[in-house]
């Protein structure tokens, strides 16, 4: 396969999960990176490093950008940078194929989103949401896997999300993938969210790029495992189960009107993508093999502890 994927953001959690897995489904691959420490990890995985300051300097990437044929934004949603990436993926989508006459040549650019955009999903009886339920999202507290703010205004994001899709068209298709929480490699008791491996959650964006523009341009994808909703409680006990404690691990909760991301419903169905685009997650589940996952996680920590 000669086609070329540009990845922003090629270094983190989800996006060097991605980054491997297009280049193992035979794509030619450049990944952009703000640190060069990092740039050994991709060159040894046969990634070509792109190592830029700041991700908002899209300029001195144009030229790479309007060779690829895929541009993923694994770096998630930042009021700031986000739009600076995607408009640059439709500058790039304008020069292959000169301002939409040439649609054949048109890249697709992939959004990494995330389940929290859907908000409280408890309203729905705590069935599993799909793309086609609006969500209600909030400004919540706790880090997530896309965001480094302790704040998040999930609706800025929901915002962002429309207009990356409403920005397809024959120049740049585009498509919003929504991950469940993700786990693998490295508030209130019965909450339930939907978890995906990143090896699984990597072989979505395999899947909807190789399927057909026709097909994924202008559309949201949910990826999580169907059947992987763990409580919090059961989250929390096996987490401390693993690591040998009797006690059980406690999360900070909310403060003022603000709620923690511990404190919401979050459960997404994956039908859409398994229908459409022959997606099947393959592990088990985070709960099931959370000793493998805990091993996995130490054993990078003390790896980076003896880097240092």
């Amino acid at each position: 396969m000669s086609s070329s994927v540009f990845i922003f953001g090629a270094s983190g959690y989800i996006g060097l999960g991605v980054t491997l897995a297009m280049r193992r489904a035979g794509y030619q691959v450049y990944g952009m990176i703000r640190n060069a420490k990092h740039s050994a990890t991709l060159i040894q995985n046969e990634i070509e490093p792109i190592v830029a300051s700041s991700f908002e300097d899209v300029q001195q990437v144009a030229n790479i950008l309007a060779s690829c044929s895929i541009i993923i934004d694994a770096v998630g949603f930042n009021q700031k940078l986000s739009p600076i990436v995607l408009e640059a993926a439709l500058r790039a989508g304008r020069d292959r194929t000169q301002n939409g006459k040439l649609a054949h040549y048109a890249p697709l650019f992939i959004f990494t989103s995330g389940i929290m955009t859907y908000g409280d999903t408890s309203s729905t009886g705590r069935r599993p949401v799909d793309e086609t339920i609006k969500p209600r999202p909030q400004t919540m507290k706790g880090r997530s896997s896309t965001s480094s703010a302790d704040v998040t205004n999930m609706k800025e994001r929901e915002d962002y999300e429309d207009k990356v899709l409403a920005s397809s068209c024959a120049s740049l298709k585009t498509t919003v993938i929504r991950p469940g929480f993700v786990y693998g490699g490295q508030g209130r008791r019965d909450m339930r969210w939907s978890w995906v491996h990143i090896d699984d959650l990597a072989e979505g964006y395999v899947a909807v790029v190789r399927a057909p523009r026709s097909v994924v341009g202008g559309q949201l994808y949910n990826l999580a495992a169907p059947n992987d909703n763990p409580t919090y409680e059961e989250l929390r006990t096996a987490m401390a189960k693993a690591q040998g404690r009797k006690e059980k691990i406690e999360y900070k909760e909310a403060v003022g009107d603000t709620p923690s991301r511990w404190d919401t419903d979050s459960i997404i169905n994956p039908a859409k993508a398994m229908n459409e685009l022959g997606w099947r997650p393959r592990h088990v589940g985070f709960i099931e093999e959370i000793d493998t996952y805990y091993k996995a996680w130490a054993a990078h920590k003390d790896a980076q502890k003896a880097a240092k």
